[in-house]
Parts: structure tokens; sequence; C-alpha cells
């Protein structure tokens, strides 16, 4: 699961084609770009402890009323629960624009990982609700 969230190879895969980047240190930064490098979102590791929590700040670069918001900041922590593994993701402090942004957004990438992980194939995005 830390791989998957961490990985651009897999990221790609169901977070809307998106090639999530970092070495995933604290203080590093991240970004989120297209394969021909268009980038959407950016942001700085905060905490880092794999394989069990990742707390960033999350801004939006592409898209202008977005980008005028401040940082948010998401944090993933993930429990191993038997031979099972245990995601929350929480999304604290998003501006107006970010949360209008990012609606549905998080559902569907949640939803691709799931099925990636659970199948290794990919989410079709009209499978998506």
């Amino acid at each position: 699961l830390w791989q998957a969230i961490t990985d651009p190879e897999l990221t790609r895969q169901y977070y809307y084609g998106s090639l999530i980047r970092s070495t995933w240190e604290p203080g590093a930064r991240w970004t989120s770009e297209s394969p021909s490098g268009e980038l959407y979102l950016e942001g700085e590791v905060l905490e880092a402890d794999p394989p069990t929590r990742l707390v960033q700040t999350f801004h939006v670069v592409h898209e202008a009323e977005a980008a005028a918001d401040a940082p948010s900041r998401p944090t993933w922590v993930i429990e191993r629960i038997g031979d099972m593994c245990r995601l929350t993701l929480t999304h604290e402090g998003m501006g107006e624009a970010t949360v209008r942004y990012t609606e549905g957004g998080f559902s569907r990438i949640l939803s691709g990982l799931k099925t990636l992980l659970e199948t290794g194939t990919p989410m079709e995005a009209e499978t998506v609700a």
C-alpha cells in the first residue's frame, strides 16, 4: 500500500494518470504531474514514517482559482489488520476553491487504488460512481 501511494509508476494507474514524485523524506518537495511533465499539484512532505504514515501539504498549481488558496494538509495512515490494511485519509485546511477542485476526486483515487491493489488492474473511469 505504501509503495502504491509513493511510486509514480503505480500512481499513474489510479491518480488520474498523474505521476506522484518525491523522495518522501520530511522536508522534501512532492509533485503531481502529467506524463508530459505538466505540473498539477505540489507540496512538502511534513512527516514520513514508511509504511504507516505520510503527512504532506497539498497545493493546486494548474488551476488559477484553487492555486490562490493556501496549501492544505492530507494525512495518510496505514494500519495493518491481519493480512489486510486499512487506509485512512484526512484532508484538512482546504480553501473553498480547493474543496471545489478536489470534490469527488479523492473518492475516485481511493477507489482506483483499492481496485489496483486487489486486482492488479486499473479501474476504468466509467465504472466510477
